[in-house]
Formats: structure tokens, C-alpha cells, sequence
């Protein structure tokens, strides 16, 4: 799961610093032992020079929380990594 074509919608790609979208893509490759299609990520602006990412899935739970120099986010956001099998696909939460 997760190793297949990787896409990002164009809002992503337009409002998410590159390097957090790496992040985000490696923070999944990361994850030991079995992984939900859903991940979940939220990215909290912690003032202007840090960030918070949560990120999270449901089954088996598991939920870890990074610190992270901020490149750029002004807004809180929350995105999800799904991975329907073919390909996997990074979008807003109010995309899906």
C-alpha cells in the first residue's frame, strides 16, 4: 500500500510548501507494520516558525505528532493520503 503512482490535487499543489508534501509522503512510507488506506494529516501554524503535524489513521490506530520548521503555512489545514489500490492521491479533507 502507499508504494504505487502518487498524485496531489492542483489546491495541494498550490497552497502546501513542496517540502511539507515530501514530508508528508515520507511520514507514510514510515509507518511500520499494516497502514489504513485513510491517512490523515493536520498542519497547525505554530506561529510563523514552526508548524505541527499530526498525523493520524484509524485502523490499526495510530496518531504521532511533529514539529517542523514552517516553510510557509499560514492556516491551519487538514489533508488525507488515500491509497485506493492503483494509486495514491494527497488531497484537502474538503475534497474527498
Amino acid at each position: 500500500m502507499f508504494s504505487n503512482e502518487r498524485y496531489l490535487t492542483r489546491e495541494v499543489a498550490d497552497r502546501v510548501p513542496i517540502e511539507i508534501q515530501i514530508l508528508m509522503w515520507n511520514l507514510v512510507e514510515k509507518i511500520e507494520g499494516e497502514k489504513d488506506y485513510l491517512q490523515v494529516f493536520e498542519v497547525i501554524p505554530n506561529g510563523r516558525e514552526f508548524v505541527e503535524i499530526i498525523h493520524k489513521q484509524e485502523i490499526p490506530e495510530f496518531t504521532f505528532s511533529y514539529i517542523v520548521k514552517n516553510t510557509g503555512i499560514e492556516t491551519k489545514m487538514k489533508l488525507y493520503i488515500i491509497d485506493n489500490g492503483q494509486y495514491s492521491t494527497m488531497m484537502f479533507s474538503h475534497e474527498y
